[in-house]
């Protein structure tokens, strides 16, 4: 769904380039490429790093608050002292469809089965999701509501064609910026600190677009620092990973060099990866001998060695989906935008499943079924699609046991994509999908939970 709205939407910007190349909308003090962005922030050099360095197991080179920081013991050991397994999550993009991994999660704490993750990594609207997920089950309420009780009118308001000539998006996404910084407080840093402090993780990924490239950026070490600007950059890294360049407003990050503030333009995480475990060129070794090394100092347990799980949530679908191409620009460079994506996020699960082997991991998957109608285009943030989605994900999350430990057989899941084509009357609407297709009794257990929330 999201694709389908930001291919449309690109494109629509595309048309206008020759009428903006005359009229930039932002007034910017940019860096010159001689200048090192990597280790210039407000604050120290440890809250972020390039996403494509060959990193170590010390994420920003500091050591004080890194992947090296210590852990509480508590994370490895339950209440009654027996030892647990070190749990990891990262979340995906997928727009509104983001209600699925909202859903999901909330189903996991009702079950009592979901873990407190050491690492949390999000991209795009798994941004937003990973934050909630790393504060803890005290914050599912306001997970629901954010992703069952907004509409496209909280999100975004739309410009008209004029507009775009002296705009930097498609969308006026000044309500989302609103929403965001409404709810990310100093309040909520304090929470993330305090779990920082513990040894757990919560690693946000940018596009950073004038070096082309990724930044991931330690959210746990922003939370260290008091003072607006801490709040202001912790905001403004949520924001920009969900930032759909082209169709919401990018965001400008400021840079402190030498007394002089200059910018960074960064907009959403999935331009380069929609979803990520470790950094690309991570030492996965040092990571394995540096978390034997804590569990040593702990002395939770005779055997170094303690099971340890990756679990990755995709908002989205991941069948090819046969759709004859219309013969024109917008339609085959929208069917090419697609499936460039498409790819990418198999290429990214791909890639997290061989680091969950080298990290001697388990690997969990879950993601929307292709069988689900997806959102009209005209309203991709529709409350009642979200709200389907989230009752969806959050009947999966009761059940533990839908969770792949592979990657998934895309020959397998194209040829049910391709099939259902094929039934007669195919409903396009998710009001009118049957769940029992997907597993016998589903249909009467969402009709519950859309009661619920509604009632």
């Amino acid at each position: 769904m999201k694709y389908k709205f930001v291919t449309r939407a690109l494109l629509v910007t595309g048309f206008t380039t020759v009428l903006t190349a005359c009229a930039p909308s932002l007034q910017r003090n940019v860096l010159t490429p001689d200048m090192e962005v990597a280790g210039e922030m407000m604050f120290e050099s440890n809250i972020r790093t390039w996403g494509d360095l060959t990193h170590s197991y010390d994420i920003g080179g500091q050591g004080s608050h890194s992947l090296n920081t210590p852990l509480d013991k508590s994370i490895l050991n339950d209440l009654g002292n027996q030892t647990k397994s070190i749990d990891y999550l990262s979340i995906s993009g997928g727009g509104a469809e983001g209600a699925y991994g909202a859903g999901l999660l909330n189903g996991l704490s009702d079950s009592g089965q979901r873990p407190e993750y050491r690492l949390v990594t999000g991209i795009s609207t798994g941004a937003i999701i990973g934050l909630y997920a790393f504060l803890g089950q005290e914050f599912d309420p306001a997970l629901r509501d954010l992703y069952t009780q907004t509409s496209d009118e909280d999100i975004y308001n739309k410009r008209g064609l004029w507009a775009l000539t002296h705009s930097p998006s498609l969308m006026d996404t000044t309500p989302f910026d609103q929403m965001v910084r409404a709810f990310i407080d100093r309040d909520v840093l304090d929470k993330v600190k305090e779990q920082h402090l513990r040894g757990r993780l919560f690693l946000v990924k940018t596009t950073h677009l004038d070096a082309q490239r990724s930044v991931i950026w330690n959210m746990g070490e922003i939370a260290m620092h008091q003072g607006d600007e801490a709040v202001k950059l912790f905001q403004d890294v949520i924001i920009a990973s969900a930032s759909i360049p082209g169709v919401f407003n990018p965001v400008l990050i400021s840079v402190n060099i030498d007394g002089v503030k200059y910018d960074e333009m960064h907009v959403d995480g999935g331009v380069v990866s929609q979803v990520f475990f470790l950094p690309d060129y991570f030492d996965v070794s040092e990571a394995v001998d540096n978390t034997r090394q804590m569990i040593e100092q702990l002395d939770v347990t005779e055997d170094t060695h303690i099971n340890s799980k990756v679990w990755v949530i995709s908002n989205t679908r991941l069948a090819a989906k046969w759709n004859e191409t219309t013969p024109s620009f917008t339609g085959i460079m929208g069917r090419s935008i697609q499936t460039m994506i498409k790819y990418q996020r198999r290429s990214n699960i791909a890639q997290i499943y061989r680091q969950a082997q080298e990290t001697d991991s388990e690997f969990r998957h879950s993601y929307l079924s292709h069988l689900i109608p997806e959102a009209q285009s005209d309203a991709p943030f529709n409350a009642g699609y979200m709200q389907y989605l989230y009752c969806y994900g959050y009947l999966r999350g009761l059940d533990n046991q839908h969770w792949e430990e592979t990657p998934p057989n895309y020959w397998q899941i194209q040829n049910e994509a391709r099939d259902a084509l094929k039934t007669p009357n195919a409903v396009e609407h998710i009001d009118q999908f049957d769940w029992d297709t997907l597993e016998e009794g589903l249909h009467k257990t969402v009709t519950q939970c859309l009661t619920k929330l509604n009632s």
